[in-house]
C-alpha cells in the first residue's frame, strides 16, 4: 500500500470568514467591448495602462485574438511591473506570458521577462507538485475504496492552452466510497480525515460541524477535503444549489500532462460550481481575474446553458452577467440576456478586488465600531444580490466568530 507520509504544514489561508469591504469605484468602468475601450474615469489612476495592457494578454490568450498593440504604446518599466505585480495577485500571469512572445521583440523589458520566466518556473513546479500530490493521494484512499474527486483546480486546468500555467491555489477534492451516490454531504470525508490524522498528517476543521472542508496539508499543499460543495449557510439558495451539485456530479476520468488519471466533475457540475463560487466571491471576499478567467475558458471549452433548475435564481442572473463580461472583456462567444448595470458592477469589482485596508493603532473598542459598521455596510451591499436577512447574516457572523473567537478583534 503506497502510505502518505507527514508533511510540514503550509500556510491556511487567511480566515474565510471575514468579509472585504467595499472596493472603491473602478477606473476601468466600460459600456463598451474589448480591453482597448476601457474608459478612464480617474486621468490619474497610475493602474489603468497597467491592467489595459494586462487585459489585452488575457484575452488574447483567451481569445485567440491580435493583441492590442495601441495598449503597450509608451510602456515604461514601472507600467510592466505593474502589470506583474497585477497579474500575480489575481494568479493570472501565466495566461498572460502565453501571450507576451506575440509582442514585437523589446517590447517587454529584459528585467520583467526574467521576472516573469521565474514566476513560470515557479507554477509550473507547483502544477507538477499538485499533480503527484493528487495522484498519490487517489492511489493510497483508491485502496480503501473511496474515489477522491478533483474540484476546480488540475481539472479545470486542461481547459487551459497550456494547462500548467494556470495558477493552482489549494487542491479541492471530494470524496465518496466507490459506486456510491451522495445526497447532502461526502459519506467518506469523516473517515478521510481520520486516516490522514492517523498518517501523522495535520488536519484542522475536521471537528467543526459546519464548516464546508477540512484541512490537511500534503508535502507543503493546503488540500480542502470538501464535505460539502458551498457553503450552505451563505444565502438562501445554497442549499438547494448543493443539492443540486450532488446530482450533477457525474464524475469522469481526465488524464494530466504528466499522465496522471484523476477523476474531475462533469461539465454541467462545473457551470454550476464556477458560478456559484464565483458568486460568493462576488457577494462576500472579493471577485478577481482568476474566478474571470476559469469561467471564461469553462464556457468556450464547453459552451454555456443554465439549469433548467436555476431558472429564475439570483445565481442565474449572475452568471448571465459573468459571461457577457467574458464576451466583452475576454472575446468568449456565448452571451446571455443582458443585464448592463450588473455587468458593470461586476467587471468594476473584478478589476479593484481589494477593499480599503483596515487602519492601524485602533483599540479594541474601535475595532468592535469599526467592524460593526463594516458589517453593515457590507450587508448593505450584498443583501440585493444575495436575498439574506439582516437577522440570518447577524446568526451566521456569530456562529462564525464564535468557531473561531480569536477573529471578533483581529485586526
Amino acid at each position: 500500500m503506497n502510505i502518505i507520509t507527514p508533511m510540514i504544514s503550509g500556510a491556511s489561508g487567511t480566515n474565510k470568514s471575514e468579509t472585504v469591504s467595499s472596493p472603491k469605484t473602478s477606473a476601468y468602468l466600460t459600456k463598451m467591448y474589448g480591453a482597448d475601450k476601457i474608459e478612464r474615469i480617474s486621468k490619474t489612476d497610475p493602474d489603468e495602462k497597467p491592467m489595459k495592457m494586462l487585459m489585452s494578454l488575457i484575452r488574447s490568450t483567451i481569445s485567440g485574438e491580435e493583441l492590442d498593440k495601441e495598449a503597450f504604446k509608451g510602456a515604461n518599466y514601472h507600467d510592466w511591473s505593474k502589470l506583474l505585480e497585477k497579474g500575480t495577485e489575481a494568479s493570472v500571469t501565466g495566461i498572460a506570458y502565453d501571450s507576451v512572445g506575440k509582442l514585437p521583440k523589446g517590447t517587454v523589458p529584459t528585467g520583467i521577462l526574467v521576472k516573469m520566466q521565474e514566476y513560470i518556473r515557479e507554477i509550473e513546479d507547483k502544477y507538477a507538485r499538485q499533480e503527484n500530490a493528487i495522484g498519490d493521494i487517489s492511489k493510497t484512499l483508491g485502496e480503501e475504496n473511496i474515489d477522491v474527486i478533483q474540484l476546480k483546480g488540475l481539472g479545470l486546468s486542461m481547459d487551459y492552452p497550456v494547462p500548467q500555467h494556470r495558477h493552482g491555489r489549494d487542491i479541492d477534492i471530494f470524496t465518496r466510497y466507490k459506486g456510491t451516490i451522495t445526497e447532502n454531504r461526502s459519506n467518506s470525508t469523516d473517515f478521510v480525515d481520520q486516516y490522514m490524522l492517523k498518517k501523522g498528517l495535520k488536519v484542522e476543521d475536521y471537528d467543526v460541524p459546519k464548516a464546508k472542508h477540512s484541512e490537511f496539508f500534503y508535502d507543503g499543499l493546503t488540500i480542502e477535503n470538501h464535505k460539502y460543495f458551498v457553503n450552505k449557510e451563505a444565502m438562501p439558495e445554497a442549499k438547494m444549489i448543493d443539492d443540486l451539485l450532488h446530482k450533477k456530479l457525474n464524475p469522469e476520468i481526465k488524464v494530466l500532462p504528466n499522465g496522471t488519471k484523476i477523476l474531475v466533475p462533469s461539465k454541467e457540475f462545473n457551470t454550476i460550481f464556477l458560478a456559484q463560487h464565483a458568486f460568493q466571491h462576488y457577494a462576500f471576499s472579493g471577485i478577481d481575474l482568476h474566478n474571470l478567467v476559469d469561467w471564461s475558458m469553462h464556457i468556450k471549452q464547453n459552451g454555456f446553458e443554465v439549469p433548467k433548475e436555476l431558472k429564475g435564481t439570483k445565481l442565474e442572473t449572475f452568471m448571465n452577467a459573468l459571461t457577457n463580461v467574458s464576451h466583452k472583456y475576454m472575446g468568449t462567444e456565448p452571451t446571455a440576456p443582458e443585464n448592463p448595470k450588473y455587468e458593470q458592477d461586476l467587471i468594476s469589482r473584478i478589476l479593484k478586488p481589494q477593499g480599503d485596508p483596515m487602519p492601524q493603532n485602533m483599540s479594541n473598542t474601535e475595532t468592535l465600531i469599526y467592524k460593526t459598521k463594516r458589517f453593515l455596510d457590507h450587508y448593505n451591499r450584498t443583501k440585493e444580490l444575495t436575498g439574506n436577512t439582516l437577522t440570518g447574516t447577524i446568526i451566521r457572523s456569530v456562529k462564525a466568530h464564535l468557531r473561531r473567537p480569536e477573529t471578533i478583534l483581529m485586526k
